[in-house]
């Protein structure tokens, strides 16, 4: 079993990530360069159906959209 401190930083941990606004690498190849995209607003998910989510390569500049 894990004590109450280490599953409250695991919490804390997990919170931080989802509200960091910061963009967030997603694993999905850019179309036009080939390099990692990220989900540029990665505590945003856009009220599409289905539902999507902004990402961009910070290398090309490329800007999209993504299935979230």
């Amino acid at each position: 079993m894990k004590s109450l401190e280490e599953h409250n930083q695991e919490r804390s941990d997990d919170y931080q990530g989802i509200y960091n606004p910061n963009p967030k690498p997603n694993g999905i190849e850019c179309p036009k360069c080939k390099e990692e995209l990220h989900d540029t607003q990665p505590n945003m998910v856009l009220t599409s159906y289905p539902p999507k989510k902004n990402v961009g390569c910070l290398k090309c500049g490329y800007k999209g959209y993504r299935i979230a």
